[in-house]
């Protein structure tokens, strides 16, 4: 089932991927405003209420109606609208919005809604590629991206195993179609418990096996963790008939203990009618599976076989009570209750699978992988495709996280051929993720974007608004690899709110540490200390502690950005003194490779040269190219300031080769930077300064503040060297957007006021520059004199 493209005049509007292009131009707009453009041609034939587009787009009716009025005000100024002309949206009074633009709707070009049939086993392998992001600086504070679809090796993390929450124990039975019947989803409330204390578990643990329950009788559910997000928020409860404007179907269970016999009750509201089933026994799961059973037949659907032994109910008691503390934040309790449970139990592939989880979430990747591994050899497809689908996303998010992206696709590849005929959006919408991230790794960025809205739809299926957002975020890594920070930093914004109301802290520090990232080559770095202060301190913030070592990288940067080097360097230190350097091994080179830009920065070339010569490993390189180019840029430029002029054109024609040898802009935009430098450095006049116009146009036409500012900061210096004032001021006026906020595009301010000999502008500019400098030590400039 593909999703249409839309066209109208001269847009053409691409749901799946979420982008809306002007004339053949991709337009920058935040995610929120391109969904409400979306629904609004979707539903062209009636008037949407503000409160339903509301609910639709930000999954809440509550969200602030100055989100909504600003995503129409950006719409209607981008086609042409005004108060008076109101020719694509009308504003009906007292009803909401209308699209009154007929478009002309195409099929999507190769890309399928449905999961696709691809064959199992392992698929092209992806190019060597970055792993975890945030923004390192270098050489006068250019940002270097550590590739967001690193985080993105969290954030499937999270997709694929639904907090190990979606299909526990699904037994054999006849597959359906897909998408056979769009039934509205259910949403399992927590459970009400009247029970001894001991019995407090089932509050989360109940609520899940109901879903799980309802989800193998083909009925779609959003999954616990969604659900747990939003009654956290208080965006949920049992007394709301329809959640926040959908059309879920709500389920509150009930369960009370008395004389030794468990009853219970689901009551489920919806589409204005409610449905009660009961069940009885002296067992809490078998009250709970006849009352799911009887559900799903009073709901028109066929409960799925039982095929239990005393072993399997244990496991499963196990598996529920495993399930709550995971969901409560308790990893250590959810390790103990594995551990005092018979061997018998423990041995079970669904325990084993369960355990995979929390080792990942306690930043044991290789020790998830082995334990996902071993379930794979335990359970043949033709016995439980779900099971083994879930195994397999497991084992597909440790070998992301260890650098295994081509067996990791494999892996994901195998999932949606298991479940090519099954309807389980969730296990297919993590596989889809899962390989949108290895493609994004491996920059194939236009095949990530087409899995990464193949796993949106899915979760739209289930309701499910935590894998949305943390699809959203993946879009957003895309474009922070595409070099659109301008479009990425309010996708990982509006990600970061959903997050935060869903209560979900690993993945709102994911979205955090993103969007520092963006903010940073947008050159807003008091903005992006603040986004890094929202999860600082780390360890009140994560319980993972791999993950806790990235978070401290991003709070560095964003120290070293607003020129507070002596604290950047105090974490850099902090990482290398305590981090592990075996599982740590990439973050540590990372933090060499900041620690030679801080000593840049202080004018300590020597300390920088030995630095970032640390830095430059092969593991770096095949991570992440943009950072090893990064460090590279360090060195040489440390050596030119410290005048060996000699070795920096040796280690120049050295990053000349290593980048012809692949194709893009960004590999060669800074070695023309370089070789420009050098050739000033030399005498060569003129070749420098074509060098650096190259460079100019080059960044210009990648549109990034921070590259632009970088070499227009050596351009100028180089034009006002040869006396080339006028030129020195048109380049200069190219950086004045950001002389408010970069300490080097106001220094650059300075130097051309001098040159006019504007005196008061220039110590003004000057005066900036030092206070927006803090720590950093400033170039020689004749402002100064």
């Amino acid at each position: 089932m593909s999703l249409p493209i839309y066209r109208f005049r001269n847009f053409r509007l691409d749901p799946q991927a979420r982008e809306l292009y002007k004339d053949d131009e991709l337009v920058a707009l935040p995610v929120s405003t391109i969904d409400c453009l979306v629904y609004l041609i979707r539903n062209r034939e009636r008037s949407v209420g503000r409160d339903e587009l509301v609910a639709a787009v930000w999954g809440r009716a509550d969200s602030s109606d100055v989100s909504l009025s600003h995503a129409i005000m950006r719409l209607r100024r981008l086609l042409g609208d005004t108060g008076n002309e109101q020719n694509s949206i009308r504003t009906l009074p007292r009803l909401g919005y209308r699209w009154i633009v007929e478009p002309t709707v195409e099929a999507s070009e190769g890309r399928s809604a449905e999961p696709m049939a691809a064959a199992p086993g392992p698929v092209d392998a992806p190019m060597p590629a970055p792993t975890p992001a945030s923004a390192t600086r270098a050489p006068g504070g250019r940002p270097r991206i550590r590739a967001l679809l690193a985080f993105a090796g969290a954030l499937v993390a999270l997709v694929a195993i639904g907090f190990f929450l979606v299909e526990r124990r699904p037994a054999p039975r006849a597959t359906v179609p897909m998408v056979a019947e769009r039934r509205a989803p259910a949403m399992v409330l927590p459970a009400q418990v009247e029970a001894s204390g001991e019995w407090a578990w089932l509050r989360l643990g109940f609520m899940d096996l109901v879903a799980n329950r309802l989800r193998k009788g083909n009925l779609v559910t959003t999954p616990s963790e969604s659900v747990l997000g939003l009654v956290n928020a208080h965006q949920l409860d049992a007394g709301i008939a329809s959640h926040t404007g959908s059309k879920a179907l709500l389920i509150q269970p009930r369960v009370v203990l008395a004389n030794a016999t468990w009853s219970v009750s689901l009551e489920a509201r919806g589409d204005g009618r409610t449905v009660l089933a009961e069940g009885q026994a002296t067992d809490v799961l078998a009250a709970g599976r006849a009352a799911a059973d009887q559900l799903l037949v009073k709901l028109g659907l066929s409960p799925p076989p039982s095929e239990e032994t005393d072993q399997s109910r244990a496991a499963e008691e196990l598996d529920r009570r495993v399930s709550a503390a995971v969901l409560s934040g308790q990893l250590d309790l959810a390790r103990a209750l594995i551990k005092d449970a018979p061997a018998t139990v423990q041995a079970s592939p669904e325990i084993a699978l369960s355990t995979s989880v929390i080792e990942f979430f306690a930043g044991e990747y290789e020790a998830s992988r082995k334990l996902a591994e071993s379930v794979l050899d335990r359970v043949p497809a033709d016995r439980n495709p779900r099971l083994r689908a879930r195994a397999l996303n497991r084992l597909g998010v440790a070998l992301v996280r260890l650098d295994r992206d081509t067996e990791a696709d494999a892996a994901f590849v195998e999932v949606i051929q298991l479940l090519r005929l099954q309807n389980d959006p969730d296990l297919l919408a993590a596989a889809y993720t899962g390989r949108g991230v290895v493609a994004g790794q491996a920059q194939r960025l236009d095949e990530a974007a087409a899995f990464f809205g193949q796993a949106r739809m899915l979760h739209e299926m289930s309701n499910d608004a935590f894998g949305v957002a943390r699809v959203d975020l993946n879009l957003g890594a895309v474009a922070m690899d595409r070099g659109q920070p301008a479009i990425a930093a309010p996708i990982f914004s509006d990600a970061a709110d959903r997050f935060r109301v869903l209560a979900t802290p690993e993945a709102l520090n994911s979205a955090l540490r993103s969007l520092a990232d963006a903010q940073s080559m947008l050159l807003e770095h008091d903005k992006a200390l603040a986004t890094t202060d929202r999860f600082w301190p780390v360890d009140t913030h994560s319980r993972n502690p791999r993950e806790g070592w990235w978070l401290t990288l991003s709070r560095a940067v964003a120290l070293a950005g607003a020129g507070r080097l002596r604290d950047a360097d105090d974490l850099v230190a902090r990482i290398r003194a305590s981090s592990d350097p075996t599982t740590d091994a990439v973050v540590r080179i990372e933090a060499d490779a900041l620690a030679a830009d801080l000593a840049l920065l202080r004018g300590d070339h020597a300390h920088a040269v030995a630095l970032a010569g640390k830095a430059l490993t092969p593991e770096l390189e095949s991570t992440n190219w943009l950072d090893y180019e990064g460090a590279w840029t360090t060195r040489i430029r440390a050596l030119q300031r410290a005048g060996d002029v000699t070795s920096a054109a040796a280690e120049i024609k050295r990053l000349r080769a290593w980048a012809d040898a692949a194709s893009g802009d960004r590999r060669s935009l800074y070695v023309e930077l370089l070789e420009a430098d050098q050739a000033r450095l030399e005498g060569s006049v003129e070749p420098a300064l074509q060098g650096y116009a190259a460079a100019m146009t080059r960044a210009e036409r990648l549109g990034i503040p921070e590259d632009i500012v970088v070499v227009g900061q050596s351009y100028v210096e180089a034009l006002l060297a040869a006396g080339r004032v006028e030129q020195a001021s048109a380049i200069g006026g190219r950086l004045a957007p950001w002389s408010n906020q970069d300490m080097r595009a106001s220094w650059v301010q300075a130097q051309v006021y001098q040159a006019l000999r504007k005196d008061d502008a220039a110590r003004a500019a000057l005066e900036r520059a030092r206070q927006l400098a803090g720590e950093r030590v400033l170039p020689a400039t004749t402002a100064s004199h």
